[in-house]
């Protein structure tokens, strides 16, 4: 969580927008419970929800774990920068 809190620091001080690749968020939540001090009582869910809080969304590729052949999503929770990635 620690390196999460941190690139969401240096992007919000230079106006870069950090995206989460959540193909691998489930594990990495778990990581997290295991090896980082202060999560061993919580939740994965609850780790997840605080990981996703410092980014400005996430991608996913369905294809990475063989959900499907082709495919994935892109999210993002701001309105002005789901616009522009409208457009890209």
């Amino acid at each position: 969580m620690a390196n999460i809190r941190g690139a969401s620091e240096i992007c919000k001080r230079h106006g870069v927008p950090l995206f989460l690749d959540a193909c691998r968020f489930a594990e990495n939540a778990y990581f997290i419970k295991l090896r980082e001090k202060g999560y061993q009582d919580k939740p994965p869910q609850e780790i997840a929800r605080e990981m996703f809080s410092y980014t400005d969304g996430c991608t996913m590729s369905a294809k990475k774990d063989g959900l499907s052949n082709i495919g994935g999503f892109l999210a993002v929770n701001d309105d002005a920068l789901s616009q522009r990635t409208k457009n890209i």
